[in-house]
């Protein structure tokens, strides 16, 4: 699996010396409530973050901030906090580490638009993917789950959920629901033009990325593509 932490031990023999090198890097990360408005977005705290998988946890602070100790190369982490949609989002660490800004929408909101496509919400032995094409104001983006299967949607105008379009609008953002746990490729097609994954591992073909399912999760990725 992709997203499986592997660890590596490298001796180098410096005289006496054994020389262990690094696996794992900080991962700073600041937690918002998502809001339609930017403005109204407040910093969340007591969101528990963990490493995918793994017994390796942190909290937010009064600020929103955490940081954890994540593996160098392709992670993922996931974020839960009581009244919100439990959230999951992949992360490509170098060495240096990283550092990443992100949002939770509430567990009602996710109700809502899970109910908007005729999706069943808290989700049972499922999982939700978001893809975020940017720059803003991209619209026409057509997003195609690889070898899996889900049910489609994307956002409107009115940033709701809908099962009716068959790209994206404005908001540059769509996804899946349905879709079962694992690891799937989802591929951009249409206005999408040299898509790069935005922090997150590419998939294996052009304008298409590495998306980890787990059941229960929203997770959300972003694509950075020339504006059409």
């Amino acid at each position: 699996m992709r997203f499986v932490a592997k660890v590596v031990w490298v001796f180098l023999v410096v005289g006496c010396n054994d020389v262990t090198a690094p696996t794992t890097a900080p991962f700073n990360l600041t937690v918002k409530s998502s809001s339609v408005s930017p403005g109204d977005s407040v910093p969340l705290e007591g969101v528990k973050v963990c490493e995918m998988d793994r017994d390796n946890c942190v909290w937010t602070d009064a600020r929103g901030e955490a940081i954890l100790m994540l593996p160098i190369g392709d992670a993922a982490y996931t974020m839960d906090k009581e009244g919100y949609a439990p959230w999951m989002h992949p992360h490509t660490v170098p060495p240096g580490g990283a550092t990443a800004i992100t949002g939770m929408n509430t567990a009602q909101r996710i109700a809502d638009e899970h109910n908007r496509v005729g999706s069943p919400y808290p989700m049972r032995g499922t999982g939700t993917v978001t893809v975020k094409a940017n720059p803003s104001l991209f619209a026409g983006v057509t997003l195609q789950l690889v070898a899996a299967t889900g049910v489609p949607w994307y956002v409107d105008e009115e940033f709701h959920w809908s099962p009716g379009l068959t790209e994206t609008t404005s908001t540059g953002i769509g996804g899946f629901t349905e879709v079962t746990p694992g690891e799937v490729q989802v591929k951009l097609g249409g206005t999408a033009d040299n898509c790069i994954p935005i922090s997150s591992p590419a998939g294996d073909e052009p304008n298409s990325v590495w998306v980890p399912v787990r059941e229960g999760y929203v997770t959300s990725v972003g694509v950075q593509c020339s504006i059409p």
